[in-house]
């Protein structure tokens, strides 16, 4: 019983400590072209920044989790990476953390009943040259997967410690990399079509420049 309470003060805690890092981003619930992926009772919705795809632009996503459980959850938020899969033209876009590195990743927590828009991009290797000559075709899909943490009593201390000092890096033992790996779900998401320009995207100034 001690130990239930004390898992809920450190959680209202955390909550309290993010509440103040919250922003006004969104997501449009009416729009078609938006990606939905739902598990064991979290929902993920997502949208893409832009629909075209370039070499060397990062992939800019736009998602909402929802936790319809009875208990937290978290989100790795800053943890990104992407990959393309050239026999179906698939980029897969993974945000949160699998497998983690030695260090706790920044984590944003989802309270029972509540659900929280965040912001995330990842950068793809693509050969535009190569895409050209190759006979698979060009990218013409986005997936996004989310990865989530659902059992965060081993972690609570260590969230709460960072919430309050973010800037200090804390070490992940092995304990709680075994721990991570056994409390941590993938949501996927309905891949998004995509628009492939094989030509970079410019910059304003890039622009303002090639046009003189």
């Amino acid at each position: 019983m001690k130990s239930t309470r004390l898992f809920f003060l450190l959680f209202f805690a955390i909550v309290l400590l993010h509440a103040a890092a919250a922003h006004g981003a969104s997501i449009n619930m009416d729009d078609p072209r938006r990606a939905l992926g739902r598990e064991d009772d979290v929902r993920v919705d997502a949208q893409l920044v832009q629909d075209s795809i370039s070499p060397g632009a990062p992939i800019g996503i736009t998602y909402q989790i929802q936790n319809f459980t009875t208990s937290p959850v978290a989100v790795a938020d800053k943890v990104s990476d992407a990959s393309y899969d050239s026999d179906s033209g698939t980029i897969t876009v993974s945000l949160g953390s699998e497998i983690p590195s030695g260090r706790l990743p920044h984590m944003v927590l989802i309270a029972p009943g509540e659900k929280k828009v965040l912001r995330g991009a990842a950068m793809v290797a693509l050969n535009a040259a190569a895409i050209r000559t190759s006979m698979a075709g060009v990218p013409r899909y986005v997936q996004v997967k989310v990865t989530i943490l659902r059992d965060l009593t081993p972690f609570l201390a260590m969230i709460q410690k960072q919430a309050q000092a973010p800037a200090v890096a804390q070490t992940l033992p092995d304990e709680l990399f075994e721990r991570w790996l056994e409390s941590n779900d993938t949501i996927y998401l309905n891949a998004l079509p995509v628009q492939w320009s094989p030509r970079a995207r410019m910059s304003g100034a890039d622009a303002a420049q090639s046009g003189m």
